[in-house]
């Protein structure tokens, strides 16, 4: 498996609209999609490719000085448990040290609330060391309980 940082706009969008439509458990709320379709063009964009298939995208957002976020990441669904997350998440974590950045986050779905999509989410992030430091209210939907997860690199 390869993992390269993207240059072409057009092509992350492509290929976030594409992993978006394959993971609707993760990505159903259109209007997010759009925002996440338009972030791919501006955020830095890391791309798993496996025997020339393009399998996986995670965007990093450099959030300051000393932080990161790991802004957005899908993978197709016949690559899961394949180490495609592991790998993105692996570059940008690189990435970040070549930055000088000391902690690398990432929001999702709150515990509380019910959806085997994201518990294995979470699962995911915590075997990569994330630890669960906070939980709030999502801006965009009150309703919404978002869960943070930071690691520091």
């Amino acid at each position: 498996m390869k993992v390269f940082l993207e240059p072409d706009p057009a092509r992350k969008r492509e290929l976030q609209q594409s992993l978006t439509a394959a993971l609707p458990a993760w990505f159903g709320r259109p209007e997010s999609n759009a925002h996440y379709a338009d972030q791919a063009e501006i955020l830095d964009g890391y791309v798993a490719e496996s025997n020339g298939t393009r399998c996986g995208l995670l965007l990093v957002k450099w959030s300051g000085a000393v932080s990161a976020e790991i802004y957005w990441m899908g993978v197709d669904p016949t690559f899961h448990r394949a180490g495609v997350g592991r790998a993105l998440t692996d570059a940008a974590i690189e990435a970040a040290r070549r930055r000088g950045v000391t902690y690398l986050f990432a929001l999702t779905l709150h515990p509380d609330i019910p959806n085997e999509p994201y518990q294995r989410t979470r699962r995911f992030y915590e075997a990569m060391g994330f630890v669960y430091v906070l939980d709030e209210h999502a801006a965009t939907d009150p309703s919404g309980r978002t869960a943070t997860y930071l690691k520091q690199i």
